[in-house]
């Protein structure tokens, strides 16, 4: 019996806490909040970088488009609305696997497909709508109709600096 207090009494004096409290003691709470803040940064960061990647994306796009170059825009409107090509898809899959899901709640409700960060299923079908049509078109009027519909959807995901 003795030997059970002794260990009941080390523990209480290693975890920070006397016996007669009922709480957990004040630095574990602090450093489990710290650990929040961390997890919640990298959640912050994920879609730091999937907003730059799709923007670089556009910015290709619309590079693509001044030069004139229509099906080399319609390519990158469609990495765009994909978040990415199938090197980024990978590691989409790895993270969905490991149990990381970003919007998990939209993915649950049908607007957001597995793993997507910042692009909804809805902004995905109509970019990827508007790849197919800038490759179909037949005039630089429609091209440039097309491309119109496609930045007013790109942008204010991205900002206007990309």
């Amino acid at each position: 019996m003795t030997s059970k207090i002794l260990i009941v009494a080390i523990l209480s004096f290693t975890l920070g806490f006397a016996l007669e409290t009922h709480q957990t003691p004040p630095g574990m709470v602090a450093t489990y909040d710290s650990l929040a803040d961390a997890i919640l940064a990298v959640k912050q960061t994920e879609a730091n970088f999937v907003t730059a990647l799709v923007g670089g994306h556009l910015h290709a796009a619309r590079s693509y488009v001044a030069a004139g170059e229509w099906e080399q825009a319609s390519a990158q409107m469609a990495l765009f609305a994909s978040e990415g090509d199938n090197a980024v898809g990978g590691v989409r899959k790895r993270l969905l696997e490991g149990g990381h899901h970003h919007n998990a709640a939209g993915e649950a409700k049908g607007l957001y497909e597995p793993g997507f960060v910042i692009i909804t299923r809805s902004v995905k079908e109509q970019a990827l709508g508007a790849a197919a049509d800038l490759r179909k078109a037949g005039t630089d009027m429609e091209r440039k109709m097309i491309w119109e519909r496609f930045e007013n959807l790109a942008t204010p995901l991205v900002g206007k600096g990309h």
